[in-house]
């Protein structure tokens, strides 16, 4: 049954894949169908919460399918834009692949863990943010691991230095979810707002996420100065080691960009096509020294390796499949302008402002922001008609993100940082994040609102 599942999956990545390179819509429903298959023969293996997630946004685009005129079509692609959600964390998997045995990814961890007294915090928040565009909550388990036996060699207030650590760590990789466009919240952001110019609102984002940074810097030095405590030892690397992360950062992000522009079409869908192309090739650079029958097996043996962990991408298929079949299906069920008729009375900031404030209360109660926005560009098709530039309400669909995965206690990085810390997943995140994320909320509502009276409406 793994076998069968991990196929359908695969299907269901190269279906869409043709559906990208040729337009080919029957290889996109077929791609649909093979993950819906997918996902129902994985449900009895979920954990509780994927489940319930699975029946709630299925249940929701039904609701849509059910109020169409023509319900089987608009079921179909539904699930083929589903699929393509899917798809693009899947061609993540084959890039975090590569990163997991890199010893180059080994090495700049254990040199941020080695920074002075001083220098740590930084290191490490910059460190997961960095680590997290390749290797999503990967990140956390890598750098935590290297944290957890530098605290144990180490004297003094092994607790609280430790958690502060973890801490850099996790906010670092969380705020890396306002501006990454290797992530889950490029390709669900400009689906949801499509109309949006990604390409010209990442940098904005990457500047206020690095005064995010500094927020969470800062609040450390005030309250843990005097507990930094030592090292874990001089680094025989120099940071010229991180650069070889940087330049396939933005190898990766410019063969996306030159992918999407020659296809004529999203940013997203760019990374979707280059990144497999990209995450194999790392991989046979490791096995390069290898002569060629020890290369071909150790290939061999990475993809049935692959395979057979397939199965166990189950969770993020289910929020991002589901997700992108119901913010479809319930689009067809509001009428031409959506919801924005109920919403003409608000103030057009009013809107923009309030997306924060709603990731971050939703977050609370296990929705994931992957649904909250496929649902919310449903519900506002053409935010222009209420007075809100495209721009500006993607631009808040990025910042609130990563507030909302910062404090929200459902999600992997929280369940990662809270195991590390042998903590709950409540305390590592809600608690230890409060005022962090009040004061970068009080941060987005100002660079929001600073790009709703500059970005013109046309």
């Amino acid at each position: 049954m793994p076998g069968v599942s991990a196929t359908l999956y695969i299907l269901a990545w190269l279906g869409t894949l043709l559906d990208l390179i040729a337009n080919q819509r029957w290889s996109g429903i077929a791609a649909g169908i093979c993950l819906l298959a997918f996902l129902i023969l994985q449900f009895p293996l979920q954990r509780r919460y994927a489940q319930v997630v699975f029946l709630a946004l299925s249940a929701t685009g039904l609701i849509g399918v059910a109020l169409s005129p023509i319900p089987l079509d608009l079921f179909l692609n539904a699930w083929r834009r589903g699929a393509q959600f899917a798809a693009f964390y899947l061609a993540l998997c084959v890039l975090r692949d590569g990163a997991e045995t890199s010893h180059l990814i080994r090495r700049c961890g254990a040199h941020l863990v080695a920074q002075p007294p001083g220098r740590r915090y930084a290191a490490l928040t910059a460190g997961g943010h960095l680590y997290g565009i390749i290797l999503s909550y990967g990140a956390i388990d890598l750098l935590a691991a290297m944290v957890v036996r530098a605290g144990e060699k180490a004297g003094g207030d092994v607790e609280t230095r430790t958690r502060r650590m973890l801490l850099a760590i996790q906010r670092g990789f969380v705020i890396m979810n306002c501006w990454a466009p290797l992530n889950l919240m490029s390709v669900v952001v400009s689906t949801a707002v499509p109309a949006a110019p990604m390409l010209f609102l990442l940098p904005f984002a990457f500047v206020v996420a690095q005064v995010m940074l500094a927020v969470g810097w800062l609040e450390d030095r005030r309250l843990h100065l005097a507990t930094d405590g030592a090292g874990q030892g001089a680094s025989a690397e120099t940071w010229r080691v991180h650069l070889g992360v940087v330049g396939l950062v933005l190898l990766v992000t410019a063969a996306a960009e030159f992918t999407a522009h020659l296809a004529g079409t999203r940013l997203a869908t760019g990374i979707t096509l280059t990144l497999p192309a990209i995450g194999l090739g790392w991989i046979a650079l490791q096995l390069r020294h290898d002569h060629p029958g020890a290369f071909a097996l150790h290939a061999v043996r990475r993809l049935k390796s692959f395979h057979a962990r397939i199965p166990a991408f189950r969770g993020e298929a289910t929020v991002l499949g589901a997700s992108g079949f119901a913010g479809l299906a319930l689009g067809a069920a509001f009428p031409a302008a959506g919801l924005a008729p109920y919403f003409a009375a608000v103030p057009p900031i009013v809107i923009p402002l309030s997306v924060p404030v709603l990731l971050i209360a939703t977050g609370q109660v296990g929705l994931n922001p992957i649904a909250v926005v496929a649902v919310l560009g449903a519900m506002l098709p053409d935010s222009t008609s209420l007075g809100v530039a495209p721009a500006t309400l993607a631009f808040s669909c990025m910042l609130s993100w990563g507030l909302a995965v910062g404090i929200t206690p459902m999600s992997a990085s929280a369940l990662a940082t809270a195991r590390w810390a042998n903590v709950s997943p409540w305390q590592a995140t809600t608690v230890w994040n409060a005022r962090f994320t009040l004061v970068n909320l009080l941060l987005c509502w100002a660079a929001i609102a600073a790009l709703h009276l500059a970005w013109p409406l046309a």
